[in-house]
């Protein structure tokens, strides 16, 4: 099976929440996005006109932000821009809005929505992994049980291991995590928000749910992306937006996971999971089949480019994704297929204005791609679209 392949199906197992919410959607807006896994992510993404910056707010990459409702039961009160003040209150906020956590690391029930009894309580078998597994065969991934729970959690880990493991991809007994987490992408995260996430893992109520381990072993991290590879925002440091596109830089790169889900990955040994030449501008498959979506969605789904090219975000305003991330729905009225995280019920419909302004602002400030993704057409009830599909 080829990589693009192999990495889609993995992929596509991911975000069975933000598939249920968005399995009536009309037609695509933005990408797919995944959650907290590795070889994807969650793009939540958004655009400005690319010859112009908005002043956007004036906190710092790390400060605090949060809007809109939880996405489970934290065992605290969400953060608001204006009460998260404490590192366990950011914490809640990056995990709950920004990487969507939740989305890989909570179990579902059948109707494909979280199970919040458990909220962070790992996933067990939740990706399958073609030719990984014992004799070549299916490689199962679970993802880990976050809660402070002693016999089957992080109640044993020390903040420094909990912080290796988002940042390095290496467990308590200094084992390699498989990428699906994206600590690769994580590691230009900044040390305060590290600690911020770890911070709140501990405050949430610990859950008994043993998680099984891979049955496979992953023999090194995946090397991390390298910060000077990541595309910089072309606006002039003079320009008014140019400080929220630095904000928005930081944000789509090291802590969401828009450049995790919109960009293509390679599967090469001791390489980084991302084709860095082609960041953000998409093309990476999601399989229907995989995140049991209705016959009305094609069978691949592919990520939007998300730079401000006319094949990607040109034309669009820095409100046009806002709308996208806290509603769902593009600039032209159509609801956003998924697997991405948006809207009301969504990961990202949580995300604060101020940081969902900067991330477009960002993206489209950055060098365009030229990458024509199919997009995502839902047929009317009637045969399933060829396959073709996206953003």
């Amino acid at each position: 099976m080829e990589t693009s392949r192999v990495l889609g199906v993995i992929l596509a197992g991911m975000l069975a929440l933000a598939a249920s919410a968005c399995s009536s959607s009309d037609s695509g807006g933005m990408g797919p996005t995944g959650g907290s896994g590795g070889n994807a992510g969650s793009a939540g993404s958004a655009g400005q006109d690319a010859g112009g910056g908005s002043a956007g707010s004036q906190s710092d990459a790390g400060d605090a932000s949060a809007e809109g409702g939880a996405a489970g039961d934290s065992g605290i009160e969400d953060a608001t821009e204006e009460e998260a003040s404490t590192p366990a209150q950011r914490g809640e906020y990056l995990v709950k809005h920004v990487s969507a956590c939740g989305d890989c690391h909570t179990p579902r029930k059948q109707d494909g929505s979280p199970d919040l009894a458990k909220w962070l309580a790992g996933n067990p078998g939740m990706f399958e992994v073609p030719g990984l597994g014992p004799d070549g065969g299916v490689g199962i991934v679970s993802p880990k049980n976050l809660t402070p729970d002693v016999a089957t959690g992080l109640g044993s880990w020390t903040d420094a291991q909990i912080k290796s493991a988002i940042l390095d991809g290496v467990d308590d007994e200094g084992k390699a995590l498989f990428p699906i987490m994206p600590y690769y992408v994580f590691h230009n995260m900044t040390s305060e928000d590290a600690d911020a996430i770890v911070a709140y893992l501990k405050t949430i109520p610990a859950v008994s749910n043993a998680i099984p381990e891979n049955n496979f072993d992953t023999p090194a991290p995946a090397p991390p992306v390298p910060a000077a590879e990541i595309p910089d925002t072309t606006l002039a440091t003079t320009d008014p937006g140019y400080a929220s596109a630095v904000r928005g830089k930081y944000l789509a790169s090291s802590v969401a996971p828009c450049m995790e889900c919109h960009t293509l990955h390679v599967q090469t040994p001791g390489a980084v999971p991302l084709d860095m030449t082609k960041a953000f501008a998409g093309g990476e498959p999601f399989y229907s089949a995989a995140m049991h979506l209705p016959p009305i969605f094609p069978p691949v789904i592919y990520s939007a480019n998300i730079t401000p090219d006319t094949t990607g975000l040109a034309g669009w305003a820095p409100d046009n994704i806002v709308t996208v991330l806290h509603q769902g729905v593009d600039k032209d009225g159509h609801s956003v297929c998924p697997p991405m995280p948006v809207g009301p019920q969504g990961a990202f419909g949580g995300m604060s204005s101020i940081d969902a302004l900067d991330i477009a602002n960002y993206l489209l400030s950055i060098a365009p791609k030229v990458n024509d993704v199919p997009k995502c057409e839902p047929s009317d009830g009637g045969p399933p679209p060829a396959d073709a599909s996206t953003e």
